[in-house]
């Protein structure tokens, strides 16, 4: 048992989370010598204090946390190095100081950067270093350092509640969402000064979710795709944000163009302006089966109200394609189940769009054409199914 469910991590993010925070010696390898880089400037002025490096290498982050070299800098009498060079697009890059020390970047393009730094490891200590002219990297930092005193108290709390009577969990419980709302109401305004900038889209990524911001998630995946953003980053937020928000209550119901049983085209925007029902379910399932009366009943019940459309949309099935349409007939004339009359979903396409995870899964798209309700599996009985329909329907 625990106070929250662990926040949930995808590749974006382990990938992200590793490269820029989790340097260690066999990271600094680099894959090639340094390339030719075009695109977007950037500048760098610093500072070694250290006398044992010699040289300082730019290098570009690929998705396996690998370095590649862009360029590189002697470290002058006077211990400074510079950069006056090009990176490909925006990305993770990284300085490294000879294999010594590694300074993580977040960079846009375009930035004139200041770096001090320790330029070695000492028995006793990490090398440390202050880098200037980012903003946006400075706000990452703030976030970042929120974000992990955010997690040492859950830690701590987690830990606590593990011996705790039920009195004291009860209390640790409300401590917990106390100070994961504080955490959020924290956050948030900190990731948003970011916007559309790299660092913006990694925080956004890293420490938001769908399931809480997804308003800010989807006016960020606008923003990048209205400014023309179309670099590695940028395009990987844009998919993640698309995949999650399938299916979510308040967002657009992804179109179809499907032909049912008769030969007869289905496309979900041709019932603009009607209450549409979308019924996902296949011939195998047997909780499907088991919500059709109440599914029936409800759609006799509206049988004669022109802006009301219940469409049962068969997917997932377990046949080969070239056999799907006549599988699902003999079913249907088997159960007498003629009023599903189903646009068959090959490919599983549109169930995907949905997001469907399991069947049934109904979803309710009101006029305007947004996913206004949606449920997973069977209720337990019709009359649960046929009040959900009503419900759904009238908004009773």
């Amino acid at each position: 048992m625990t106070l929250l469910k662990n926040f949930k991590k995808t590749a974006f993010v382990l990938f992200i989370g590793l490269t820029v925070f989790s340097f260690s010696c066999n990271s600094q390898n680099s894959e090639s010598t340094d390339q030719i880089a075009t695109g977007l400037p950037l500048t760098i002025k610093g500072t070694v204090k250290s006398e044992i490096p010699e040289k300082v290498y730019l290098e570009r982050m690929n998705e396996r946390n690998i370095a590649t070299r862009v360029d590189s800098s002697d470290i002058s009498s006077d211990r400074t190095f510079s950069f006056n060079t090009m990176i490909p697009e925006p990305g993770i890059y990284q300085v490294n100081i000879d294999s010594q020390q590694i300074i993580g970047l977040i960079l846009d393009g375009g930035e004139n950067l200041t770096i001090t730094a320790d330029g070695m490891s000492s028995p006793d200590k990490m090398p440390e270093y202050t880098l200037e002219g980012s903003d946006n990297m400075k706000r990452f930092d703030a976030v970042l350092k929120e974000a992990q005193n955010f997690n040492q108290l859950k830690v701590s709390l987690e830990e606590e509640f593990k011996s705790a009577n039920s009195k004291k969990q009860e209390e640790l419980r409300q401590q917990y969402q106390m100070a994961f709302q504080n955490h959020r109401e924290t956050i948030k305004p900190m990731i948003s000064e970011m916007g559309t900038s790299l660092a913006g889209i990694i925080s956004a990524n890293n420490f938001l979710s769908m399931e809480l911001d997804g308003p800010y998630m989807t006016e960020l995946k606008n923003k990048l795709l209205a400014e023309g953003k179309k670099h590695y980053f940028a395009d990987l937020f844009v998919q993640t944000v698309n995949r999650q928000s399938a299916g979510l209550e308040g967002t657009p119901a992804p179109d179809f163009d499907l032909v049912n049983l008769k030969g007869e085209k289905v496309k979900l925007s041709d019932y603009r302006g009607k209450t549409v029902i979308l019924d996902f379910w296949a011939t195998w399932c047997g909780p499907c089966i088991r919500s059709f009366p109440g599914m029936k009943q409800a759609k006799d019940k509206y049988a004669n109200n022109p802006n009301v459309e219940f469409l049962f949309i068969n997917t997932f099935e377990r046949v080969a394609e070239d056999q799907w349409s006549n599988h699902v007939q003999d079913f249907i004339n088997k159960r007498g189940y003629d009023y599903l009359n189903p646009p068959l979903d090959f490919g599983n396409q549109t169930a995907l769009n949905y997001g469907v995870e399991g069947i049934p899964a109904k979803f309710c798209i009101d006029p305007e054409g947004n996913i206004k309700h949606k449920s997973t599996g069977f209720l337990g009985s019709s009359e649960a199914v046929y009040a959900e329909m009503v419900e759904w329907v009238e908004g009773k």
